[in-house]
């Protein structure tokens, strides 16, 4: 049973690691690009096709270790795992990169979300538009930050779920 732990762990490690630098150097060429406040439908598809890839893919190496058995607690062990580890090293990433690399990268994306506001709500006032800035500004990063834990563990969750339900054998 310790034996199996340690292969949970070292898997966990190793795949989360691996899916954050890959989302990181994405972010890097994005950055390179000039286009790192932008989202479109391939990227997300891309980083979700990512997670599932390296979610299951270590779930599936943990049940063939483990002589084709995997119960559903592993797999979600193993897929939440992954996301923190994950979510944990892209916090760190964005931000030294908010805080380093690019010092404006908060008040970039608070006029980003401002201009969709007044795309949005033309007829708002320019002190409700400040008003909203100054509130946006002090919660842009712990949302940035809290985001991404959240969503990666949600995702982590529901693939390893899934994941788990469809190859346990206990």
């Amino acid at each position: 049973m310790e034996n199996q732990k340690q292969s949970i762990k070292s898997l966990i490690l190793l795949y989360g690691t691996i899916l954050a630098v890959i989302t990181i150097l994405i972010s890097v060429v994005k950055y390179a690009m000039g286009n790192h406040l932008e989202r479109n439908v391939w990227e997300s598809v891309f980083g979700i096709a990512l997670m599932i890839a390296l979610t299951v893919y270590p779930i599936m190496l943990f049940k063939k270790g483990n002589n084709g058995f995997l119960n559903l607690s592993q797999s979600i062990k193993i897929g939440l795992g992954v996301a923190a580890v994950s979510g944990i090293i892209s916090i760190v990433y964005f931000f030294v990169f908010a805080n380093y690399i690019e010092p404006e990268f908060a008040k970039q994306v608070m006029d980003a979300q401002m201009t969709e506001a007044i795309k949005q709500n033309p007829t708002m006032s320019s002190a409700d538009l400040e008003k909203g800035r100054e509130m946006g500004q002090k919660f842009v990063m712990p949302m940035l930050y809290g985001g991404i834990i959240v969503v990666n563990l949600f995702l982590g969750f529901i693939i390893s779920l899934i994941a788990g339900l469809a190859m346990k054998k206990e």
